[in-house]
Order: C-alpha cells, then sequence, then structure tokens
C-alpha cells in the first residue's frame, strides 16, 4: 500500500485541530459569560456541543453554560427557549440557583408570577444569602399585587446587597 506524500500533513493537521478543540472548548467557555446576543449564544452552543464539559465532576460548568444561553435567549424575549435552556441547567445540576433564578426571570418575563416565584423560592432556598433572587422574588410578587411580601423580600435583597435595584 502507497500513502499519499499528503498523508503525514494531513494527519498532523488532523491532531492540530483536535489538540486545539480542547482550548476551543475552552474559549467558548469564556466567550459565553462575557459575550453577549448571538455571539454569546453561540458560543454556549458551541461550548454545549464540544461534550468537553460532560463529565460529572463538569456539571455546574455545564448547567452554567445553560442558563447563561438562557439568559441571552430571555434578553431576546424568547422566553420559551430560555425556559428550555434553564431546565435543561436545572435537569444537569438541581442545586445551581442561578438556573433557578434565571428560570424565574424568564417565567416574569412572561408574567407567569406563580411559576417565577416559585423558582426565586427555590434559589433562594439553595442560597439564604441570594439577593438577586430576593430582589427579583420581590418584583414579581409586586406585579402580583402582594405589596407587603415585595417590601419584604427588596428589603432583605437591599440588606444582603445594598444598591441592588438602584439601576433596575
Amino acid at each position: 500500500m502507497r500513502l499519499s506524500p499528503m498523508f503525514p500533513a494531513i494527519a498532523i493537521a488532523a491532531v492540530m485541530v483536535l489538540g486545539q478543540s480542547q482550548f476551543a472548548a475552552a474559549d467558548d467557555r469564556d466567550l459565553c459569560k462575557t459575550a453577549s446576543g448571538d455571539a454569546a449564544i453561540e458560543a454556549c452552543t458551541r461550548a454545549i456541543e464540544s461534550k468537553k464539559f460532560n463529565g460529572a465532576k463538569q456539571k455546574r460548568v455545564l448547567s452554567l453554560l445553560y442558563t447563561n444561553r438562557g439568559v441571552e435567549y430571555e434578553i431576546k424575549k424568547d422566553f420559551d427557549k430560555a425556559i428550555a435552556d434553564h431546565d435543561q441547567a436545572i435537569k444537569i445540576d438541581p442545586k445551581n440557583p442561578a438556573a433557578y433564578n434565571n428560570r424565574g426571570n424568564a417565567y416574569a418575563g412572561k408574567q407567569d408570577w406563580e411559576h417565577a416565584i416559585a423558582d426565586f423560592d427555590m434559589a433562594i432556598k439553595l442560597n439564604p444569602k441570594y439577593a438577586e433572587a430576593f430582589f427579583n422574588r420581590g418584583q414579581a410578587k409586586r406585579n402580583k399585587g402582594d405589596f407587603t411580601g415585595s417590601e419584604t423580600d427588596i428589603a432583605q435583597a437591599k440588606e444582603l446587597q445594598p444598591g441592588i435595584g438602584a439601576t433596575q
């Protein structure tokens, strides 16, 4: 069997590309956190599809990739895609309070206050010092007409994180 003179070059290129896929996944993970809009969605998708974060020790990372992409969908007002991504994040890591908080925000975007409040409740249960979840739950309660509950939650959020809500 004769090998083409190009075979060694092709093999070396394949090894280089495969070796760099680890770095590309890491770069996409960073872009998923720092970019916005379609660039973030694409980076999150590539990082998820790389399967680099599928191991048991990487479940929090994979969960965060899904919930970060969900936040970007929420910003685009694509609440159903956002909720689906947050659902996947919660399925992967049910102890990730950010995924519950973010899914609550997506439900709030749909004005589904019951589901939003339930998710904020869970985020707070998982992290009782989660100021953003208290603030978001307070906003949802206000929109639902529970003004006393709203004031209590927002006061708790401000106690945990002074200045929260100043720009919201």
